[in-house]
């Protein structure tokens, strides 16, 4: 069979689903094209607009919690934009059709999710399954219901209940494994201490891993708390980020007095490695982050969140499997320090993430959606 596995280019969480997807699709024979939602319709300007419009929001979560929420509770926008899509590029996908001749789309991210199966009955070209993974996992907002979905795939049962409460047809959602990126699937499991040696880092002290995210947005607070505390322990800070934030995390990390080291790794493929280091992760509650961290065993500590997020905090307090301390740096520093002084107290969570009701894996969802296909053309 063919796939097209399509993301937006708008940070990690919605292209490291999809790459793990298309990955699996290879390794079982099939033939699975990753292709970016707006260049696939040649429509890269909106895209462009898109992601600048992201980052923005990003820089300012607060604002974007209030704009976010106002926009949540209904499907006008999308539906307005849908309508303008399928005048402009029905067409466009039909030749596509034509050229690719997919036999089903997968897809991580909303705007597919409306636009490609509503494009796709608009040029007659109904026969072509949509699959949907909610990558928000925790609450699915209701601009992403679409019941013209062959599948809506959800990670957790409170994702699966948000979807049919905000009007996904029950007979579309289906629970599937999380699809982890394969550099996490796919490894060993390290000690703390393995870990740290295969990344030079001090096998004995404390460590916090600081994620700022995909698009290396996040804020210093909580790191500028930890150098003036002094308190013995290794900082690695980790995401995708420009110039001008590296520049500024080295300017903070000069202060530090010498027991208290920090290291810059950026953006890193072997994140598995930097978890099983790590003896808390903390940062945005980004859901790829978090899904890999309690993957990973290890605690979380939410920094700050944006609102497409804030079902990811609650579900990590609802297990116990960290805390949220968004936007409260005081609060954040302490819990770090708190650990860093007893670090005993890190086996508090050890039973807990046994019991997350979460399962794993980018080959099993992809198993789920070829037999999806399968049924799909037999009902027809």
């Amino acid at each position: 069979m063919k796939a097209l596995c399509v993301y937006i280019d708008g940070g990690k969480g919605h292209y490291v689903p999809a790459k793990a997807v298309q990955e699996r699709l290879l390794e079982m024979g099939h033939e699975a094209v990753l292709v970016e939602f707006f260049e696939l319709l040649n429509i890269k300007w909106i895209g462009r607009i898109n992601k600048r419009y992201w980052r923005t929001m990003l820089k300012m979560p607060k604002y974007e919690r209030r704009m976010s929420e106002k926009n949540d509770h209904s499907t006008k926008g999308m539906d307005s934009a849908s309508k303008w899509l399928c005048r402009m590029c029905t067409k466009r996908m039909a030749r596509l059709v034509d050229e690719m001749k997919p036999d089903f789309i997968f897809t991580t991210h909303p705007y597919p999710d409306r636009f490609l199966a509503d494009l796709l009955f608009s040029c007659g070209h109904s026969e072509i399954p949509v699959y949907y993974f909610a990558t928000d996992v925790f609450s699915v907002p209701k601009a992403t219901i679409n019941n013209r979905l062959d599948r809506f795939y959800v990670s957790t049962v409170e994702g699966l209940e948000s979807a049919e409460r905000q009007g996904q047809s029950r007979e579309s959602l289906k629970l599937v494994p999380f699809p982890l990126q394969s550099s996490l699937a796919s490894s060993p499991v390290l000690s703390r201490q393995e870990a740290r040696r295969k990344l030079e880092l001090d096998e004995n002290l404390f460590t916090l891993q600081l994620n700022l995210g995909g698009e290396g947005l996040g804020t210093t607070g909580l790191l500028e708390r930890l150098g003036q505390a002094g308190l013995p322990m290794q900082i690695v800070i980790i995401g995708g980020m420009r110039d001008t934030m590296k520049s500024r995390l080295e300017a903070i990390i000069s202060q530090f007095p010498p027991q208290v080291k920090a290291y810059i790794r950026g953006f890193v493929s072997n994140v598995n490695e930097y978890v099983y280091a790590a003896d808390i992760v903390a940062g945005r509650a980004g859901i790829n982050t978090i899904v890999e961290t309690i993957y990973a065993n290890r605690p979380f500590l939410i920094t700050e969140t944006v609102y497409t997020v804030l079902a990811s905090a609650d579900y990590i307090e609802k297990y116990h499997l960290g805390w949220n301390a968004s936007f409260d740096f005081e609060k954040q520093a302490q819990i770090v320090i708190d650990y860093a002084k007893n670090p005993e107290k890190l086996h508090e969570f050890d039973d807990k993430f046994d019991k997350v009701p979460i399962t794993y894996g980018a080959d099993k969802l992809a198993r789920i959606m070829l037999s999806d296909v399968e049924r799909f053309r037999a009902s027809r």
